[in-house]
């Protein structure tokens, strides 16, 4: 009797077609036809992750520095621990990207950019990235309206445990942390930090070459979550609050007299639970959030004449709620899903009106597996209207997707195609001066088609992919140079490869993990043909991109290694010499150690960023720091 148990228990969790149990006639088990509908694999679409003792052992800080070393992948990085962080996919743009914690999505409807270096890593099982969507049932529709996605998915305690963390660095870096967790239950995780953020950098220009500091570049946050978890449902709260120092771009010779000396205070809350409840042949997952943000951005000409005076505060809000059915048969299943999602934003900018919007989404997704095939046809409508005065016209879209695998022992053939449009944010149609009520949404076309191989110890991935916007949003001035608006003039077409890979094995006391990516890819502004600027690159898309990790482990001791290269991109779509950014290149090292004291556990972590001390700026004018050190203290009970 054991045995059976045992057995059915493992074919509860295969994630394909499995049995339950029927009846029992003395020896012979007969078993009745029932179809899993919990997550399926992730054939359709292209995806990497990073997990467990990689992605903790990675020198890293948030979620944005582990998504450097994905390919296809480039973060906007606007200088030190309090920069500004955001991610772009294969050369798409940050609002082409939907980032979902615990598989509910974190939105601003403001400006559509999401700073992943508000997000720690101490707390996070994976990080996940897909081009298109997770190819699983009971997926929001959300999850479908994005070019790309970010998954972060928090630890769920296996354990009871308390743990205090205490850290010293480079530029003045302080930070503590206490963790709390009740096996299966619940985790309460609470983080200070402060970087005064005073790191060297180099100045060159026509007239000046010379070694600078920043001024203005700390900051000092404070984080809070807490989860809580039984049986289908789970529940996550999070608080963070920030102040810090915005230097502004290097854009004077060092011995002007003037500094940037402009603030911004960030205030962040959400609370959002998740049910999910399966059938032998239906599923049900609801989800419900509860956002509010808020920013206090201060430009004060008593402290640096040469600024206007600018004392903004902006509110926004959110609430979202989905639910997601689905009735799966052997070879077929069906998913409907809804989304209904309420914003507003109020600020005190000069003749700014108060806007709140209504976006609502539905899906139709079939999925179909036959003999190791497997396709995906879904279909997407989005409804979005604005309340406010003089507001845009209602934005109502249907868009489609279609994925197609193959799949054979360790290998799978897969191909993507998905068209996709971006509403445009409130900042493009409402901003004072700046916002057009007239902006037509943004389109995407993407094509994909690729090769994954999963073996035991090694796999590696080849995707060969295009990309086509069109009715990109920009900025561009109208009768003056004094006064922008935002317009749809932009028409982008994108092509490259991308290879990835990985190995793992074990030697007794001995261990290595590794991961490698490379990204070739090309991207050219195809909006008019008359202008100078037809075929040039588009600002900040490397051609050649690439990163490795070695992970070493020899007992109670683990070094990582890793390694990230940019090539040359040009700064702005004109593609002058002036603006051509140079390649770069950093190492970083972390050694862990833990010793064991009764039954308690002491781990020691040193870590080296930017071991070669590269000099370099990711952003132009924004430089980001030379080789700095970390060193941390953790004690666990």
């Amino acid at each position: 009797m054991k045995k059976i148990c045992k057995g059915l228990l493992c074919l509860c969790v295969i994630p394909c077609h499995a049995q339950n149990v029927g009846t029992i006639h003395r020896d012979t088990l007969s078993l009745d036809e029932v179809v899993c509908v919990g997550e399926r694999p992730h054939y359709l679409t292209p995806s990497q992750t990073l997990q467990g003792e990689m992605l903790q052992n990675l020198s890293t800080t948030s979620v944005a520095d582990a998504l450097k070393y994905f390919s296809g992948v480039q973060i906007k990085d606007y200088g030190g621990l309090g920069g500004l962080k955001t991610v772009n996919v294969r050369s798409l743009g940050s609002q082409h990207v939907g980032v979902y914690l615990d598989g509910i999505r974190i939105t601003n409807a403001q400006n559509g950019q999401v700073d992943l270096g508000k997000y720690s890593l101490s707390n996070m099982e994976s990080v996940s990235l897909y081009n298109a969507n997770r190819n699983e049932r009971l997926q929001s529709a959300s999850e479908y309206a994005s070019a790309a996605t970010v998954y972060m998915q928090t630890r769920r305690p296996d354990r009871t445990m308390l743990t205090g963390e205490y850290g010293l660095g480079s530029f003045g870096l302080q930070k503590a942390k206490l963790y709390f967790a009740l096996k299966n239950w619940l985790f309460v995780d609470g983080e200070y930090q402060h970087s005064d953020g005073d790191y060297k950098f180099r100045f060159q220009s026509a007239s000046e070459d010379t070694i600078g500091r920043r001024h203005n570049s700390d900051i000092t946050f404070y984080r809070l979550e807490a989860a809580g978890f039984y049986r289908g449902l789970s529940v996550h709260t999070y608080y963070y609050n920030s102040e810090r120092g915005l230097p502004g771009p290097v854009v004077r010779r060092l011995s002007d007299q003037w500094d940037s000396t402009d603030r911004q205070w960030d205030q962040n809350f959400f609370a959002q639970a998740s049910y999910k409840k399966l059938w032998s042949r239906f599923g049900l997952k609801a989800n419900m959030k509860y956002a509010f943000d808020y920013l206090h951005y201060l430009q004060d000409p008593s402290t640096n004449a040469a600024a206007m005076y600018c004392n903004n505060h902006y509110t926004q809000q959110d609430l979202y709620a989905s639910v997601a059915g689905s009735y799966n048969s052997t070879y077929l299943s069906l998913t409907a899903s809804t989304d209904l999602r309420w914003s507003d934003l109020d600020c005190d900018v000069y003749r700014f009106n108060y806007v709140y919007r209504i976006d609502s989404k539905s899906l139709l997704s079939l999925i179909g597996s036959y003999k190791g095939w497997e396709a995906n046809v879904a279909l997407l409508y989005t409804h979005v209207q604005d309340h406010t005065v003089a507001q845009a016209d209602a934005m109502q879209k249907l868009t489609p997707m279609f994925l197609l695998s193959y799949k054979k022992g360790g290998w799978i053939l897969r191909a993507f195609h998905k068209r996709i449009f971006r509403v445009p944010t409130l900042n493009d149609l409402y901003y004072t001066l700046v916002g057009n009520t007239q902006l037509q949404p943004e389109y995407t076309s993407q094509w994909d088609a690729g090769i994954d191989y999963k073996g035991k110890r090694f796999h590696f991935a080849v995707d060969g992919y295009y990309n086509h916007i069109d009715d990109k949003i920009v900025a561009i001035p109208m009768k003056c140079q004094f006064r922008w608006s935002m317009v749809n003039f932009g028409k982008v077409k994108s092509y490259g490869a991308s290879f990835s890979g990985g190995y793992n094995q074990d030697w007794g006391k001995f261990s290595l993990a590794a991961n490698a990516n490379y990204t070739y890819q090309i991207d050219k502004d195809y909006t008019m043909p008359s202008d100078p600027e037809y075929k040039n690159y588009i600002p900040y898309s490397p051609m050649h991109s690439g990163s490795v990790i070695l992970d070493l482990g020899y007992d109670s001791y683990s070094l990582c290694t890793s390694f990230l290269y940019t090539g040359e991109r040009f700064a702005l779509v004109s593609n002058n010499a002036d603006d051509l950014l140079g390649d770069w290149y950093t190492i970083d090292l972390k050694l862990n150690k833990r010793f064991k004291i009764g039954k308690y556990v002491l781990q020691t972590t040193l870590e080296c960023n930017n071991l070669t001390d590269s000099r370099h700026e990711v952003v132009k004018r924004y430089p980001m720091p030379g080789r700095n050190w970390k060193c941390t203290v953790k004690f666990e009970l």
